[in-house]
C-alpha cells in the first residue's frame, strides 16, 4: 500500500453512517478499520483519509459541537467529476456550488480546473475537481510585485 504523507483524520459523530456515505456517496475505498475503534483508512485514487468516531474525549472536540472543519476544506482530484456528480444527485445530497471552470495562477502559469463543492454529513468541505488544462497567463504578476518594500 502507497500512504500519503499527510493524511487527515477526521472525527466523525457516527462511524457507520460516515463509512457508508464516503463508499457510497464520494467513491472512497476502505482499505482497513478498526471496528472495535470505530475507525476507517479509506482512499480515492491516491487521496486518503481516516475517519474515527469521537470517542468524546476533549482533545477531539477542541472546536465544539457542530464545527468540524470550519475554516479548511479538502481538495479532491477526478479524472472526471460527472459519475459523482449523478451519484451524490441521485443519493439526495445537496451540491454546495454550481460546477464552475476555475483559472488559478501560479507564477506565470495557469492552471484549469472543473469544481464543485460539497459537504459530508459533519460538515467537512470537500472541493472535487477534473485538471482540464493550464495556459499562460497574459499579464503575469512579477513575484517581486507581491513583496511590500521594506
Amino acid at each position: 500500500m502507497d500512504w500519503s504523507p499527510l493524511v487527515p483524520e477526521l472525527v466523525v459523530s457516527n462511524y457507520e453512517s460516515s463509512k457508508r456515505f464516503y463508499v457510497e456517496n464520494f467513491g472512497f475505498n476502505l482499505l482497513f478499520e478498526r471496528e472495535e475503534n470505530r475507525f476507517g483508512y479509506f482512499d480515492l485514487n491516491g487521496a486518503q483519509i481516516m475517519l474515527m468516531e469521537d470517542p468524546g474525549a476533549d482533545f477531539y472536540s477542541v472546536n465544539g459541537p457542530g464545527q468540524n472543519g470550519k475554516g479548511l476544506h479538502f481538495q479532491v482530484e477526478l479524472e472526471s467529476i460527472s459519475g459523482l456528480l449523478e451519484r451524490l444527485k441521485a443519493a439526495a445530497v445537496p451540491i454546495l456550488s454550481d460546477v464552475t471552470d476555475e483559472w488559478y495562477r501560479a507564477n506565470d502559469v495557469e492552471h484549469g480546473q472543473r469544481e464543485f463543492f460539497v459537504s459530508d454529513p459533519d460538515g467537512y468541505l470537500y472541493r472535487f475537481f477534473e485538471y482540464i488544462g493550464e495556459r499562460a497567463v497574459e499579464c503575469p504578476v512579477p513575484v517581486s510585485a507581491l513583496q511590500e518594500d521594506e
